[in-house]
């Protein structure tokens, strides 16, 4: 908490660690950033996060292509820093996270480009509570990358849900069931989802299932970090 803290009063410092941060480095030290557990490129980190969704919903089609930046543990210095992002204010950690979710992307390759970029929707209530909602810091800072339009008037959130975590994965999907609608407006063909972090893959799997709803005929996925168990 403390270190959160200082990062909010003084930027120049880590996220994770409260050391001075060197001229070169942005948010987080190369010590931290070094700990955290990466995949090893864009095939692994896709494999990964097919593999979640088909353990947690069997049911869906997957992605059209999917990348993940990180696996993150428990109480480790990744999963503190995300939730400082989330919940401690400090906003900016979801550039530095979405710069390189968007290198990441353009390394894959596997899609020419995006119609759209969309961060999952955060309910009004929370992001007034936050005051911000750390998926569209997320998906601006990749979009600055990867070019394209960032969306946010396609999907809506019409119910303030629990917190994912904590849940069993059958609350999970309860939880999020019937929480994301098509805005009404049409999706374009091509869509990019993104988020923070995939447990399970409920809200996600909501949230493209609306982007299809609403017209989108090839939805990828990128997350920051995957959840282990």
């Amino acid at each position: 908490m403390l270190e959160g803290l200082l990062h909010l009063l003084y930027p120049d410092v880590c996220a994770g660690c409260g050391r001075l941060l060197e001229e070169e480095e942005k948010e987080v030290c190369k010590s931290c950033t070094r700990s955290f557990d990466a995949f090893s490129g864009f095939g692994a980190s896709e494999a990964a996060l097919f593999e979640a969704l088909r353990r947690s919903h069997p049911e869906c089609p997957p992605p059209g292509s999917a990348c993940v930046l990180y696996r993150f543990h428990k109480s480790d210095r990744l999963q503190d820093i995300l939730h400082r992002m989330k919940y401690g204010g400090v906003f900016r950690l979801g550039v530095f996270f979405g710069r390189r979710l968007g290198e990441m992307v353009a390394d894959g390759g596997r899609t020419p480009g995006f119609d759209a970029i969309v961060p999952v929707p955060l309910h009004r209530l929370r992001r007034i509570e936050r005051t911000y909602n750390q998926s569209e810091v997320i998906a601006r800072a990749a979009a600055s990358v990867l070019g394209g339009e960032v969306r946010t008037d396609l999907v809506l959130r019409r119910k303030d849900t629990l917190p994912q975590a904590g849940l069993s994965p059958v609350r999970r999907k309860r939880n999020v069931a019937d929480a994301f609608v098509p805005s009404g407006r049409p999706a374009p063909r091509s869509v990019l989802l993104v988020d923070d972090v995939l447990t399970t893959g409920s809200t996600a799997v909501a949230v493209m299932q609306a982007l299809e709803t609403a017209g989108a005929g090839h939805v990828s996925l990128a997350v920051v970090a995957l959840a282990t168990a």
